[in-house]
């Protein structure tokens, strides 16, 4: 059972310890880290025929691809680790553990150097990798937070909605849905975590998005902006997530000054045909503009300046465009967004 309070999760006083499920791993907690202070999970996962036929129901992309081809992809997608800092203060009894997709070793270096203010109110620590298969990493992240002191722990999911199979993953793994979104692993339900809510359209979301319009701006009332998202796979997620943008788009338009602001969601893990529709509907959207003598801007609400932004370049490569790539993670408001989201919790 779990609670909720001002849509965040208060968990109950249940461990439910799946250790000797046929698809938990054994997997013991690193005890030494990279010289940069990553800790991998050592010991090699053992993987059940279980776990791929959920990831091929689960995933449309991986639907006809075998074990080992699965596992190539796994390992392009990146190690499931974590990160954590020194701890700054040793009277800090709450901390923060920060969940993401992991953006490659520059973009991930640039997450840990950006929310370095984090440290200086809780203990902190980073839990990166998508959660497929395993959900270790984060319970040995967890082990290693109490072992520094932490009575009350804020996990912070570092997601531009909540509208998401990587978030549905979390909330799994955490105890806050029966549904996996990738495979059966281990579920943690400890009663010192509170799980927050993505970002979405909290008021920092639409203050960062105004910025990089302005950053390219030079004419708002000559000029249409698109906002443009990862997306998610299915559809119902997809008008959810449609929806928060809206909030985003109106922001930008009325504070901006903008002649118009659409978001659009590209779906970048949905079957190719659904992913083309959206790349069509966007190009049609950016000439009609251009036709029409307005200036396009391209901003986005992606995490980080490193994920999809050059497959965006790719899809509208020859029309006419400016597109500010950034993303929100190195943005000065997101980390305020992070303290003010546990801040409000702590109430």
């Amino acid at each position: 059972m779990f609670f909720i309070f001002n849509t965040k999760a208060v968990f109950s006083n249940q461990n439910h310890d799946n250790d000797n499920h046929p698809l938990a791993s054994s997997v013991n907690c690193p005890n030494e880290s990279d010289t940069e202070g990553r800790k991998y999970l050592t010991e090699k996962m053992m993987h059940s025929e279980a776990m791929f036929s959920e990831l091929r129901h689960n995933i449309p992309g991986l639907k006809n691809l075998n074990n080992k081809q699965i596992m190539g992809m796994m390992k392009l997608m990146g190690p499931n680790y974590y990160w954590n800092f020194d701890k700054k203060d040793p009277n800090q009894k709450t901390a923060a553990l920060l969940l993401a997709h992991g953006y490659g070793e520059e973009g991930d270096l640039a997450f840990h150097n950006s929310m370095t203010d984090i440290s200086l109110n809780h203990i902190t620590t980073l839990s990166l990798g998508m959660s497929m298969m395993t959900s270790k990493h984060i319970e040995c992240a967890l082990s290693e937070i109490r072992e520094n002191g932490a009575e009350k722990i804020y996990v912070v999911p570092i997601s531009s909605t909540p509208h998401n199979t990587l978030v549905q993953q979390w909330e799994y793994i955490f105890g806050l849905r029966n549904d996996h979104a990738y495979t059966r692993v281990k579920s943690l339900r400890p009663d010192d975590v509170v799980f927050l809510d993505p970002i979405s359209d909290h008021q920092i979301a639409k203050k960062i998005v105004l910025d990089y319009a302005l950053e390219l701006s030079t004419n708002p009332k000559n000029e249409t902006v698109v906002i443009i998202a990862h997306g998610p796979v299915g559809k119902t997620d997809n008008e959810l997530e449609l929806k928060l943008m809206e909030n985003l788009a109106v922001y930008v338009r009325e504070n901006g000054k903008f002649n118009d602001v659409r978001p659009f969601t590209l779906q970048d893990d949905a079957p190719k045909e659904i992913r083309d529709k959206n790349v069509k509907q966007i190009k049609q959207f950016i000439e009609n503009a251009t036709l029409d003598g307005k200036k396009v801007l391209m901003v986005s609400n992606l995490m980080s300046g490193k994920g999809i932004q050059r497959k965006i370049n790719e899809d509208f490569s020859g029309l006419d465009y400016e597109f500010n790539s950034k993303g929100f993670l190195t943005h000065p408001l997101f980390k305020e967004w992070i303290l003010q989201s546990i801040e409000s919790s702590e109430r």
